[in-house]
């Protein structure tokens, strides 16, 4: 039995969103391209379109919730650490429907089906730093005049080179991060520190990175190397990290800073240069 142009059309019109609003459609990309944002992070990333913070928020509230009903985000209550202090906050996220609506009108290929209720409570927090580490490097870079930033995520931030024996290495940054205006560019490529992993393994991950930049610079024609960020939570950890940097003999300490999520704005305005460089202390952490 054949279906009416009626039903067909009704079909299609489902899978297919009606066009939106174009703040809407620029909310609804971030999310899709953080996987996590909260309501609050949405607000000062699209700051600039409006006259007040508190204006900022209220719209985004309603751009959010009108997405939520044409079924493109969906919203979890959850409690999440970190950054926000373990307060409870609305985090949003696609749904196969809203990542769908951005691929299809990015020109990407369309996502698999989403489970963001399966996510895991670590591995949220994580995803929600990394969405607050951009939204901070944005708020910073905008009280600088004629400087622009471009940031990537995963996977278009990854780097690739071979290896001793010619074999692929992959190098997975959290973000890659460049800062230009009429008088410097600045790179860097961030690593969301949060303090689950042992030392070591951030030292060998520093290896690997100092293995690309021997690499890159063999074929760079000139082009400076990020610098790597450490992002980390507390005091505490940045010391065992730098700690562990300066007596890595052989690793190049230049090549890698350790700040907390609040020092990344005197990182963007005052360049590499304002943050020291990792150094040997006995300081017990």
């Amino acid at each position: 039995m054949n279906r009416s142009p009626t039903e067909s059309t009704a079909r299609f019109s489902s899978l297919v969103p009606a066009p939106i609003h174009p703040m809407q459609a620029r909310l609804l990309a971030l999310v899709a391209a953080h996987r996590f944002a909260t309501t609050t992070q949405l607000a000062r990333l699209t700051a600039l379109e409006y006259a007040s913070s508190a204006s900022a928020l209220r719209q985004t509230q309603r751009h959010l919730a009108n997405l939520a009903q044409q079924r493109l985000l969906t919203s979890l209550e959850r409690r999440v650490g970190g950054w926000q202090g373990g307060s409870a906050v609305t985090i949003w996220a696609a749904t196969t429907r809203g990542h769908r609506f951005v691929a299809t009108d990015e020109g990407d290929e369309v996502p698999r089906r989403q489970r963001p209720r399966e996510v895991s409570t670590t591995f949220l927090d994580h995803l929600l730093a990394i969405t607050e580490v951009r939204t901070s490097i944005e708020e910073a870079v905008r009280q600088e005049a004629d400087t622009e930033v471009a940031v990537a995520l995963e996977p278009e931030c990854w780097r690739t080179h071979l290896g001793p024996s010619g074999q692929v290495q992959v190098l997975r940054p959290d973000l890659a991060v460049t800062i230009t205006s009429p008088a410097y560019e600045d790179r860097y490529l961030v690593e969301v520190d949060r303090a689950t992993e042992n030392p070591g393994r951030v030292i060998a991950t520093c290896w690997r990175y100092q293995e690309h930049q021997a690499t890159s610079a063999q074929v760079s024609d000139g082009v400076v190397f990020p610098l790597v960020v450490w992002l980390v939570p507390t005091d505490r950890r940045r010391h065992r990290l730098e700690r562990a940097i300066a007596h890595s003999t052989g690793l190049l300490r230049d090549l890698f800073r350790v700040i907390r999520l609040d020092q990344l704005p005197t990182l963007i305005h005052g360049g590499p240069a304002a943050i020291p460089t990792p150094q040997p202390s006995n300081q017990v952490g």
